[in-house]
């Protein structure tokens, strides 16, 4: 099947409503002083984080449920999640190289003590964000696709105009770390959701992007410890060198003299 047929094929939502309320209340949560009344609002985030996930397997599983079940082996989701990785970075790097914007969320004036409550911390953390995120952006794509097929009844166009609101719509959600720049961070974000959403309607699996961005996110916590700097670009380099060897190097005879 074809990449624009498989677009045709996204389901409609049924129960919309149910879905924009999902999302409203995280938007609520992420723009407003809401969370000010927690001692620990990074742990609330995460709780409802992990809320998208339930969700995805239970009252949205009807729509979102065939996107976790697509076989194919460890080896299969290994290359997919891979090549989302490497993708989704490149395309963030070259737009932020197109625009002149080098670190325009400011994460760079971060630094952390590396330790192994810190990497676990990290980890969990990150693996919520890489889950829910995925699952939000997808609940805010149906929502648009559901509202554009109903007003124009042109699946493929609707489909199209709501992966590219939605991509920039969370790459907006990021702007919080520097409004000054919230151009920039949003064009670069969205970029990368762009690709995101090319490998999930491609390959019909959601589960390699929250593999993927749940990676990217820890690993950028961990190049903001002095022991670890680094390790982002390394990390990128050795998975471009793997496939380069995966692609190029198997089958080849190595002649050795005796």
């Amino acid at each position: 099947m074809k990449l624009k047929e498989k677009m045709v094929a996204v389901p409609i939502i049924k129960h919309p409503m149910v879905y924009l309320l999902l999302v409203l209340v995280f938007l609520v949560m992420l723009r407003t002083p809401i969370l000010s009344v927690f001692s620990r609002p990074e742990m609330i985030l995460m709780i409802y984080l992990g809320i998208f996930l339930i969700f995805s397997v239970t009252v949205g599983f009807k729509e979102i449920g065939p996107l976790y079940n697509k076989g194919g082996g460890i080896i299969n989701l290994i290359g997919i999640t891979g090549a989302v990785y490497i993708c989704g970075i490149l395309a963030e790097s070259f737009t932020g190289y197109f625009l002149s914007a080098n670190d325009p969320q400011l994460l760079n004036q971060y630094t952390f003590h590396l330790s192994g409550p810190y990497v676990l911390n990290q980890l969990a953390r990150y693996s919520l964000v890489g889950i829910g995120e995925e699952i939000f952006k997808l609940c805010v794509f149906f929502i648009l696709y559901w509202l554009g097929v109903k007003v124009s009844k042109h699946k493929l166009g609707s489909c199209i105009i709501s992966v590219i609101v939605t991509s920039f719509f969370f790459g907006l959600l990021h702007s919080n770390y520097n409004y000054d720049q919230w151009l920039n961070i949003t064009l670069i974000i969205g970029v990368g959701a762009l690709v995101y959403f090319y490998f999930l309607f491609k390959y019909q699996t959601i589960v390699p992007l929250m593999i993927a961005h749940g990676l990217q996110d820890f690993l950028v916590s961990l190049e903001h410890t002095e022991e670890l700097t680094g390790i982002y670009s390394l990390f990128l380099v050795g998975l471009i060198l793997i496939w380069f060897i995966a692609r190029f190097g198997f089958g080849i005879k190595v002649k050795t003299e005796r």
